[in-house]
């Protein structure tokens, strides 16, 4: 099968690899938005460069698909390495809502709980369902990452005058 030659599958992977990497290592997933809008700016500039490279136009669109499209990638990267580690984030989760609630009087009944009730288990529909609320936030994020590389890396059209007949010399009156 003959590839498109602004095939954006490429550097989305490339950048939905970082998105995805960097928003499931504990301690750096705190900035995971951050991580997904440069990993759709990363796919943004490496498509760009590559349709500078094979001289093939490069449009607003082609950006905000390749930064959806590493969102994607990024979010399936995410789950998949959070998947083993969720044990832990659901420990800190705990020490996170024990610590507030040293600070904060006014807590629901039965808080302490939550985390006893997301214990039980692998649940396919859960992992699923947060598989989709995942894609589709890093989608949207990665797009807005695609936005800002395509106004930082579209590449330049030259001199828009051009396309503007010349004058003839004739034609204009001095002195006016």
């Amino acid at each position: 099968m003959a590839r498109k030659e602004n095939d954006p599958v490429l550097p989305a992977l490339v950048g939905g690899a970082l998105a995805g990497i960097l928003s499931s290592i504990p301690f750096f997933h705190c900035l995971c938005c951050l991580w997904v809008l440069a990993g759709g700016l990363l796919a943004t500039y490496l498509a760009s460069d590559r349709a500078l490279k094979l001289s093939t136009p490069f449009q607003m669109s082609d950006g905000l698909l390749t930064g959806a499209l590493a969102g994607v990638f990024g979010a399936i990267i995410s789950i998949i390495i959070k998947t083993p580690l969720a044990g832990y984030y659901l420990n800190w989760n705990k020490r996170f809502l024990e610590s507030l609630a040293r600070f904060v009087d006014e807590m629901p009944p039965g808080w302490e709980n939550w985390t006893e009730i997301s214990q039980q288990g692998w649940n396919p529909f859960t992992f699923f369902l947060n598989l989709l609320l995942t894609s589709v936030i890093f989608a949207f994020l990665g797009a807005l990452g695609g936005l800002i590389g395509f106004s930082l890396f579209k590449p330049s059209t030259g001199a828009k005058n051009e396309t503007q007949t010349p004058q003839d010399p004739g034609d204009s009156q001095p002195g006016l």
